[in-house]
Order: structure tokens, then sequence, then C-alpha cells
């Protein structure tokens, strides 16, 4: 592995265009950023993924020589992907592409599913009082032992 200078490799995907988000504690994390030990052509680089989880992990499965992911404790929101790539091309760059796929799966669903609702293709089930339900339940279930 290249020895890496004193410039902070591990925040803002080296200012390639960071996403930022606010957590409540009101501290700003770089929504993705790249942990160290990555190679310099930055084809194998460990990303950490601030609010995300195993959705997103499974999801992020690009045509690559390997990808994984671990959450590094369930009370961190946040998750570390490895991706290594063949042929010294850019992990960033897939990672990248992987995430506007999904954006773009995404949309089309967002799609279809505003049409359907608004064309009423659904199944509209009656909103059930589920105390009133267990109330009565319970009820029933105190006559029957009166009864016996």
């Amino acid at each position: 592995m290249a020895e890496t200078s004193q410039v902070n490799i591990t925040s803002g995907l080296d200012r390639a265009g960071t996403l930022q988000q606010s957590v409540s504690a009101g501290v700003i994390h770089d929504k993705i950023t790249i942990l160290p030990g990555h190679e310099p052509d930055y084809s194998a680089c460990t990303f950490c993924l601030w609010n995300e989880d195993h959705t997103l992990g499974n999801a992020l499965r690009p045509d690559v020589e390997f990808c994984g992911y671990s959450a590094p404790h369930p009370s961190d929101p946040k998750i570390h992907l490895r991706v290594q790539m063949y042929d010294n091309l850019s992990a960033v760059e897939c990672l990248r592409k992987a995430l506007k796929n999904l954006r773009e799966l995404f949309q089309s669903i967002d799609s279809a599913y505003s049409k359907s609702l608004q064309q009423g293709k659904y199944i509209q089930e009656d909103d059930v009082d589920v105390r009133a339900v267990v109330a009565e339940t319970l009820e029933e279930r105190a006559r029957a032992m009166d009864i016996s």
C-alpha cells in the first residue's frame, strides 16, 4: 500500500462532491467518506456511509472484483462498504454510478406508484379501530369465562 501524506484523505471523497447531512446532535458529517487504506488509484476503497444500513449495503453490489459491507456497531448510524475493482478502475466512480442507478430506480418506482394512486388502481381496506376490536375481544372473553 502506498504511503499517505498528512492530507486528510478520510473526508469529502477527497473533495469530489460529498453529500452533506445533519444529524440530530447538530454535528454535520460527510454523508460518504473514504476510510484510510485505499489504493492510490482508488481501485480499492472502503467507504463510510452515514445514516445507512443493511438495505443500502445489500443494494450496492456492482460488477466488481469484490464488494462487501459491514455495520461497525448496531448503534452507529453507518456502514462500511468495501469496493475493489478489476483493471484499476475507480471504486469512487463505481459507487457514484451505483447510487445514480438506485436513484433512477427509486424515481421510476415512485412515478409508477403515484400514477397507480391517481388512477385508483389499488385495493382500499376499511380502517379498523384497533382499540375497539381489542376491547370487544376482551369483553367476549370475559363473558365466556362467566358462562363456564
